[in-house]
């Protein structure tokens, strides 16, 4: 009996267990209601899960703008740099400067050949140490400050005690330091060469041929007889090459007066048997009208076409040590632009009006100086000339100062410049390449010299450094002297 109510107790205390564990588990079956009530006041919850990844894209955000704040900040230090540093790193002091004088009567001439532009304010001019006023200062061609290079600044220095220098000093900065200096020499008297009167052309009497028999008359209309070309003339050559030399010729068989050629380029005659040069190239109409001796006798206007072509140079660079002249018989053509143009010959002053044709020819050449820039014309200093203006003998003599501003057009005819080289030699570029090569003693001859493409001319001689030429060229030799 024991033995069974022992395992009655057993299975007692078992089920009380059993219950116990079933009372410890109702409360969890219970409160699973209670934990859905507060899932669902806290469904937030799932929210929490994806507030991670909106806070990631803002995160995202704010570096892209902070990157971009970055590149802002450094390329503001790269233009810091840029203008306040580098200004200070850069060399101080004044620049550097490479200039040709040339003189030309009172006026000196400096092309700036190679430097930085120089500001109006940077730099002042004096004259054996007396200073300059802006007012004798100028840039050629009408060309403003800044000064650059490739332009021509004049320099009027009448009035000033001379021979002296001229100084460029550049004031810029701490102190005042001296570019460049040219001598300013007095300017020399020529003795004055009389003009010559021009001939009288003598009045062509139109001759009256009486036949020694008679000569059968064919009737002919009124009609016909108006509209017969009765003015006739010849022209030879009508092409060819710039300076193009036409010689025309009046062939009108019929008594007429007021002869009138119209060559096509602005210039006239009245001559019966006119020469004309044409400088520049184009294409030109001449015609020829003229007054009948009979009122009742009409004609058409003959006409013909001059055609005159370019010559073609080659851009020529040379300078060094040797002597250097320039052959007589050469021209320089050019039309006037502007008005109150300056040329000074056989020690008088002419004025030159706007549209006059100009031709200097170098009665003997030699060693002149000639500076032809920039469209204008600074320098052709030779001591016997002669000048034609619009076709008609202006002077003669030694012309010692020009001063046109600005040309329209610009031509040259039959220049030649020899070069005897001297030691050690000469060379030179033509069209930017290396061609010209002369062992001293041997002579470089230019041909047909003239302006270049940029409309350079330039030639001077100095006194023990050589000589220099820029401008452009026909054709070149070089030879050995026997």
């Amino acid at each position: 009996m024991n033995d069974e109510e022992d395992m009655l107790e057993l299975l007692d205390d078992e089920g009380t267990a059993d219950q116990l564990d079933l009372e410890l588990d109702e409360p969890e079956e219970e409160a699973s209601p209670y934990v859905d009530e507060s899932i669902e006041e806290a469904a937030p919850e799932p929210e929490e899960s994806e507030e991670p990844e909106e806070t990631g894209g803002r995160e995202l955000e704010i570096d892209i703008r902070l990157i971009i704040v970055a590149i802002v900040a450094i390329a503001a230090i790269i233009l810091a740099g840029v203008f306040f540093v580098m200004p200070i790193l850069m060399p101080a002091g004044p620049p550097t400067v490479t200039m040709t004088p040339s003189q030309s009567g009172e006026d000196v001439f400096l092309y700036y050949e190679s430097g930085p532009e120089l500001q109006e304010q940077d730099v002042r001019f004096t004259l054996g140490g007396a200073e300059i006023p802006r007012e004798k200062i100028m840039l050629m061609g009408g060309v403003t400050w800044p000064w650059t290079q490739g332009t021509v600044l004049k320099v009027d220095t009448s009035g000033y005690e001379k021979p002296a220098s001229v100084a460029v000093i550049y004031t810029k900065g701490e102190g005042e330091t001296l570019l460049f200096s040219a001598p300013a020499e007095p300017t020399p008297t020529p003795t004055p060469t009389p003009t010559p009167e021009p001939t009288p052309e003598p009045v062509m009497t139109p001759e009256i041929l009486v036949p020694s028999q008679p000569i059968p008359v064919q009737p002919v209309q009124m009609e016909d007889f108006m509209n017969q070309t009765l003015i006739r003339f010849d022209a030879q050559p009508t092409t060819g090459i710039q300076p193009l030399t036409v010689q025309f010729a009046d062939q009108t068989q019929v008594c007429a007066q007021n002869r009138s050629w119209n060559f096509g380029d602005g210039m006239t005659s009245n001559a019966r048997y006119p020469e004309h040069i044409y400088p520049f190239p184009g294409t030109y109409t001449a015609s020829l009208d003229m007054t009948f001796c009979d009122p009742d006798e009409s004609s058409e206007t003959p006409v013909k076409e001059i055609t005159v072509l370019p010559v073609d140079r080659q851009d020529t660079l040379l300078s060094g040590p040797g002597a250097a002249s320039i052959d007589a018989g050469g021209s320089l053509f050019f039309t006037v632009r502007g008005p109150a143009m300056l040329i000074r010959i056989g020690g008088k002053d002419y004025y030159l009006k706007k549209g006059d044709l100009v031709r200097i020819d170098l009665n003997d050449g030699g060693t002149g100086y000639i500076s032809i820039i920039n469209n204008a014309i600074v320098q052709f200093n030779f001591e016997n000339v002669s000048i034609w203006v619009n076709d008609k003998e202006f002077g003669s003599g030694w012309l010692t100062n020009i001063n046109i501003n600005q040309y329209e057009q610009i031509a040259s005819a039959d220049i030649t410049i020899r070069i005897i080289a001297q030691e050690p030699g000469l060379k030179g570029l033509v069209n930017g390449i290396p061609a010209i090569v002369a062992s001293p003693g041997q002579m470089v001859t230019l041909h047909n010299v003239g302006t270049d493409s940029t409309g350079k001319f330039l030639f001077s001689i100095q006194d023990g450094a050589g000589f220099s030429f820029r401008g452009g060229i026909e054709s070149y030799e070089v030879t050995t002297p026997f």
